[in-house]
C-alpha cells in the first residue's frame, strides 16, 4: 500500500490494561496496544459499530504503528467481579469471584501511546482527522477496558513529500514497537547510539481480526522496556517522518505485508 498521508496522534490514560489474548484465569496484560485495540479506537472516534469494521481496517488497506512515549510499570490487583452466568446472577445473590488483574500504570503522571495511521481511502483519513482536531468521538475511547477511560490529541497530517523511504537492510533507530519478522536474523542492537544499554522485551499478539472477530493472524513484538528507541537492521524499508519540529524513523505493525 502506498502511503499518501500519515496521521499522527496521541492516546492517553492513568491506568491501562491489554489483556494477553492466551491467558485464562489471571488476565495479563500487554505494555502496549494490540494493532487490534488501535483499530477499534479508531472506529470507535468514527462512530463505526462493534465487530463491523474488520475488513475495513485490514492489513492490506491500512497501516498503524505505535510508540510508548512514557516509562511504564505493571502491578497486580485483585478485582471482585459479581458471578454472571445469567441475567438472575445481577443482583449480586449468585455470590462474586476475584480475579487477578494486571495494571498497566505510568511511572510518572500519565500512560501516553502515539499512532501514526495510514489509510488506503483518503475520507476515512480526513473525517479521522477532523474528529481528533475537534475532540469530538462518537463513542468512548479507553486503554483496554471500558474502567479505564482514555483521551486523544491530534499531533500532526503529513504528506508523502514528508516521508522517506529508508533502505531495507540498514541499521536504524526506531521509535515504534516492531514487529519481529522485520527484523534481520541476528540484526538486533542492544546499545543506542551513546551506548545506553536497550532492554527489549519481546510480545506475542493478534495483528487482526476476520469478520467474524476470530483472530486472523499474530505477531511477534519487540518494544524497549524503558521507552528507548529499538535499534536494528531490518529487513524492510523503515519511514523517516518529519513532523512538529520532529525527526523520527518509524515501521508498521503489519511487518512485512
Amino acid at each position: 500500500m502506498e502511503i499518501n498521508k500519515l496521521l499522527i496522534f496521541d492516546i492517553y490514560g492513568k491506568m491501562a490494561h491489554f489483556r494477553k489474548y492466551y491467558t485464562n484465569s489471571s488476565s495479563l496484560s500487554y505494555m502496549f496496544p494490540p494493532r487490534t485495540v488501535i483499530t477499534g479506537l479508531i472506529a470507535a472516534v468514527l462512530g463505526i459499530e462493534r465487530d463491523t469494521y474488520y475488513e475495513e481496517f485490514s492489513a492490506d488497506k491500512c497501516h498503524v504503528a505505535v510508540s510508548v512515549r512514557t516509562p511504564l510499570r505493571k502491578i497486580m490487583q485483585t478485582v471482585n467481579y459479581l458471578q454472571t452466568k445469567d441475567m438472575n446472577g445481577l443482583n449480586g445473590s449468585k455470590g462474586h469471584t476475584q480475579i487477578p488483574l494486571e495494571i498497566i500504570l505510568p511511572e510518572e503522571d500519565m500512560i501516553v501511546y502515539r499512532v501514526y495511521f495510514a489509510h488506503e481511502d483518503e475520507a476515512i483519513m480526513e473525517e479521522l482527522s477532523r474528529h481528533l482536531k475537534s475532540g469530538r468521538v462518537y463513542y468512548p475511547i479507553y486503554l483496554g477496558i471500558s474502567e479505564f477511560l482514555a483521551a486523544s490529541k491530534y499531533i500532526q497530517q503529513i504528506d508523502k513529500n514528508e516521508i522517506d523511504m529508508l533502505r531495507s537492510g540498514q541499521q536504524y533507530q526506531v521509535s515504534t514497537v516492531c514487529n519481529c519478522s522485520i527484523i534481520k536474523d541476528r540484526g538486533l542492537i542492544f546499545s543506542d547510539s551513546h551506548g545506553m544499554t536497550l532492554q527489549y522485551i519481546k510480545e506475542k499478539m493478534p495483528l487482526e481480526f476476520d469478520k467474524d472477530r476470530r483472530i486472523k493472524s499474530t505477531a511477534s513484538f519487540i518494544y524497549e522496556k524503558n521507552s528507548k528507541s529499538i535499534t536494528g537492521i531490518f529487513d524492510v524499508p523503515a519511514y523517516r517522518i518529519n513532523y512538529d519540529g520532529l525527526e523520527e524513523n518509524i515501521v508498521f505493525m503489519e511487518g512485512d505485508q
